[in-house]
Formats: C-alpha cells, structure tokens, sequence
C-alpha cells in the first residue's frame, strides 16, 4: 500500500458518490432506425442509458476503496489501526488524532507511527 493511495481515500470515497450521482441521471440520444421487415420504413429511436466507462471506473474506484479498507483492518495493532482509521477514513488532523488516543500521546508520536509504515 502506497501512503499517496491511502491518503488520497477520501477522494476516491467523493468520486465514487459523484459517479453515482452521474449515473443516476441517465443520458438521452436519438438514433435513425428501420423495421425488419419489408418495407423498411426509417423511423427516430429514442435512447437513454448510462455511458459504460462510468460503470467501469466506479467499479475501479470501489476496488481501490476496499483495498484501502482491507489493508487499514489488516494492521499489526489496534493502536496503529486507530491512527490511520482517525487520519484516513475520518480525515482528522494530526491534532485532533491525538486527542482521541489519549491524554498520553503526543501529536509527534502520532505521526511517527503513521509514517512509520512507510519505513524499511
């Protein structure tokens, strides 16, 4: 997991609302048609539908978000988990992540074990 795609969830989480709002409002065409049969008469279809790539694209979005979220659940500790869940899914700032685990720990703290995951 790279740090730029879990930081970027939040987006990824608006875009995908963003597809669903854009494919909850279909799109209309109008083509020329005939009949099958003889004699074919040309004639104006009326088409509506939703334009495939966004299913495509709503469906890769969805994929990196689960990622995401197996690999947030997947973390060695809870303490780790809590972090990156407050920072990550719940887009707090290092302040207020340190709030929330506890009177003891310190913003810096915080951040080193959060960057630590990119370390080797």
């Amino acid at each position: 997991m790279t740090r730029e795609l879990l930081e970027d969830y939040p987006h990824i989480c608006a875009e995908i609302q963003d597809l669903e709002r854009e494919m909850s409002e279909p799109v209309s065409d109008t083509v020329s048609g005939s009949g099958l049969n003889f004699p074919y008469t040309q004639h104006t279809v009326s088409i509506r539908g939703v334009p495939p790539e966004l299913a495509v694209l709503k469906a890769q979005k969805e994929a990196e978000k689960e990622e995401i979220e197996q690999f947030i659940q997947g973390l060695p500790n809870s303490k780790l988990r809590r972090i990156v869940k407050y920072r990550v899914i719940h887009g707090m700032s290092w302040e207020q992540v340190a709030a929330k685990m506890g009177h003891r720990v310190s913003v810096d703290s915080v951040k080193y074990h959060y960057y630590s995951l990119w370390k080797n």
